[in-house]
């Protein structure tokens, strides 16, 4: 085998690595979220009823949001989210969510070290008529207590206990919001593909018959505030 073209079948790794690197492998995520004071299905039973879900796995959830001051490692034109979860006790998931309303065309740098576990995936949700609204999501993630110093990240004053019930693939999620109301946010994760949005659309057409009125706004936006 000549040097030649050693070099070029390294290269075409090397750019096949960072090809899924950057693009990831989670697909797309389905999610639809409304309040129920607004209307729709009240609570989690609700709605595994509504959609003939059957018996759920039930997790309870600690999350805390975070600030920084913008780095550069934040993509241009992107929303920077830090967030610190623990689930019934466990160890905390550290991570760092960037969110653009339009996919990457180059790589991008996580600022939790290089052992961080890198994902992107297209979040797909619905505006208040039923519109799919696509917004694109690269994040990484470390089971740490804290954030690395390097980060600067400064706490929110509150944490928020929501809860999860995982039933044939699909989550239902009980978030409380600062002003004393409930978020319900569905979600199934899929491939970004036709088929899997008329899917998702028919359960989202199941719950507008039920009188959910859907939110467009991320949980970050809905329940991250302390108020």
């Amino acid at each position: 085998m000549t040097r030649r073209l050693v070099r070029t079948l390294s290269a075409l790794a090397v750019g096949a690595a960072l090809l899924a690197l950057r693009s990831g492998d989670d697909g797309a995520e389905y999610a639809v979220r409304w309040l129920p004071s607004e209307g729709g299905p009240a609570t989690a039973q609700d709605v595994l009823t509504l959609l003939d879900l059957g018996d759920a796995k039930m997790d309870s959830f600690e999350v805390r949001y975070y600030d920084a001051p913008v780095t550069k490692s934040a993509p241009a034109h992107s929303r920077t989210i830090l967030r610190e979860r623990e689930r019934d006790g466990a160890e905390d998931e550290i991570l760092v969510k960037f969110r653009r309303v339009a996919p990457l065309e180059g790589d991008w740098t996580c600022p939790l070290g290089r052992g961080a576990k890198r994902s992107s995936q297209v979040d797909v949700g619905f505006a208040p008529d039923g519109d799919v609204v696509r917004v694109y999501s690269y994040s990484c993630q470390i089971r740490a207590d804290s954030f690395p110093p390097s980060v600067h990240a400064t706490p929110h004053a509150c944490s928020i206990f929501f809860t999860r019930a995982t039933a044939k693939k699909y989550k239902v999620e009980t978030w409380p919001l600062p002003n004393g109301r409930a978020l319900i946010d569905v979600s199934h994760v899929g491939s970004d593909s036709k088929k899997e949005l008329a899917k998702f659309q028919a359960v989202v057409q199941r719950l507008l018959d039920a009188g959910a009125h859907p939110r467009s706004e991320s949980k970050t936006e809905l329940a991250g505030a302390c108020l």
